[in-house]
C-alpha cells in the first residue's frame, strides 16, 4: 500500500517562495497566527478525534499515521507503510518540496523534522523523530526541547505553532470507537527515557554530548509506550591521518572538490546532515558550494543494521544514476548524487 499525504495548503504549494527560516512575524505569502495553548496529549486527542479516528481506521495495515493540528484545525494528515528491513521517511516543514507542507508560520524551518519508520523484519515498526538542526528544535509533552526521540507506540510532539500526533498502525488493529473518552483509553501512558534535552549552543560546535543511561521503569497492569529521547544529528570531523574508531567516511566530491567526512558510531546513530547549510557537516567546503544543493539536503543516518542516505525534499533531488530516490541504503561503494553536481559514497573501515 502506498504512502498518503493530505494537506490544507497543499494549493500553495506553486510558486512558494522558500526564504530562509528567521522567526520574525508577516514573512511570507500567510499571515502569522497566534501560537495555539500549549495542548496536552489528550486534549488534542479529544479535539482532534474525528479526523484521527478516520485517519487510524482507513489505514489498518503496518505503518505510522501523523496528524497535524494548528491553532485553528488540523493542517495535515499523513500515512506511511511499514517496510521490512528497511525505513520509510516522511520531511515536515516550510519548504515546498516537504512532503508535510506547513508554510504559513516563519517560525518553522524549511525542513524542520524527519519522522523515520523502521521495521527490522516482521517485527513491530518503530519510528524516530528528528529535528533538522533548527533554531528551535521540537518540545516532548512536558515542554523540554528534543533533538531526537524513537517510539513504539504513540506521541505527541510541538514544533512552532503546531501540535503533531503520531500513532503506529497495524494489520490486525480494531476499528476506533466513536466516543472520544473511549478512544483515548486505548492510548497508552508515555514514559520518556533517556533524555536529553536540545542545546542550540552545542549545534554551532561538534562534540560535546553525553548520552545518559535510561533509568529503570517498573509498568504497572496498565500498557506503557516507552520513548527514548537523544541528542539529535551529529557534526562528523574531516578525516585525520589515522581513523581511530570511526565505522569509515562519506567521500564527497564535486567540480570544485573532494573531501572525507569521518562518521563515528555514535554519529550514525544520531545522524548526519549534508548541505550548504551553515549547520550542515562540511558546509563552506568547497566540494559542497553549488547553489543546486539544497541547505539541508541529505539526512545519513543507521537503522537497525543498515546505514541510510535520506533526501531531506532537497529542490533539485537526491538521485542513482537517472533513477531520483527518496532514500537508499548506503552500501560500500555505492554511490549517489546531489542536485547532479555533487557524489556521496559510503566507504567503511573495517
Amino acid at each position: 500500500m502506498s504512502r498518503s499525504v493530505w494537506l490544507r495548503n497543499e494549493a500553495a504549494r506553486e510558486g512558494f517562495e522558500n526564504g530562509g527560516t528567521v522567526c520574525l512575524p508577516a514573512l511570507g505569502t500567510f499571515p502569522r497566527r497566534t501560537p495555539p495553548t500549549l495542548w496536552s496529549f489528550e486534549e488534542a486527542f479529544r479535539r482532534h478525534y474525528g479526523v484521527i479516528r478516520a485517519l487510524l481506521d482507513g489505514h489498518r495495515a503496518a505503518g505510522l499515521a501523523l496528524a497535524v493540528a494548528g491553532p485553528e484545525d488540523v493542517e495535515a494528515t499523513a500515512w506511511v507503510p511499514a517496510e521490512a528491513d528497511g525505513i520509510n521517511p516522511v520531511i515536515v516543514g516550510r519548504h515546498s518540496t516537504a512532503e508535510v507542507f506547513l508554510p504559513w508560520d516563519p517560525e518553522l524551518s524549511l525542513r524542520h523534522l524527519a519522522v523515520i519508520l523502521n521495521r527490522p523484519g516482521v517485527a513491530p515498526g518503530r519510528f524516530r523523530i528528528l529535528d533538522l538542526r533548527t533554531p528551535t528544535a521540537f518540545e516532548d509533552e512536558q515542554g523540554r526541547r528534543l533533538g531526537a526521540l524513537e517510539s513504539a507506540g504513540p506521541i505527541m510532539v510541538r514544533c512552532a505553532s503546531f501540535v503533531l500526533l503520531l500513532f503506529p498502525t497495524g494489520e490486525g488493529d480494531e476499528p476506533w470507537p466513536e466516543d472520544s473518552d473511549a478512544g483515548w483509553e486505548r492510548v497508552p501512558h508515555r514514559a520518556y527515557l533517556d533524555s536529553a534535552t536540545a542545546d542550540p549552543e552545542r549545534w554551532s560546535r561538534p562534540g560535546g554530548v553525553v548520552v545518559r543511561l535510561a533509568p529503570e521503569w517498573n509498568r504497572d497492569s496498565s500498557p506503557t509506550t516507552s520513548v527514548f529521547t537523544f541528542p539529535g544529528p551529529a557534526f562528523l570531523s574531516p578525516t585525520p591521518v589515522e581513523p581511530g574508531p570511526a565505522r569509515g567516511e562519506i567521500r564527497v566530491s564535486s567540480p570544485w572538490g573532494e573531501a572525507s567526512l569521518l562518521l563515528h558510531p555514535e554519529a550514525a546513530r544520531r545522524g548526519a546532515l549534508l548541505g550548504r547549510y551553515e549547520r550542515c557537516d562540511g558546509a563552506g567546503l568547497p566540494c559542497l558550494s553549488s547553489l543546486m544543493l539544497s541547505r539541508v539536503h541529505l539526512l545519513v543516518i543507521e537503522s537497525g543494521e543498515a546505514l541510510w542516505a535520506i533526501d531531506t525534499a532537497s529542490k533539485n533531488g537526491t538521485w542513482e544514476g537517472a533513477r531520483p530516490i527518496r532514500r537508499a541504503r548506503l552500501d560500500p561503494g555505492r554511490r549517489l548524487t546531489l542536485a547532479g553536481h555533487v557524489t556521496v559514497e559510503w566507504c567503511p573501515f573495517h
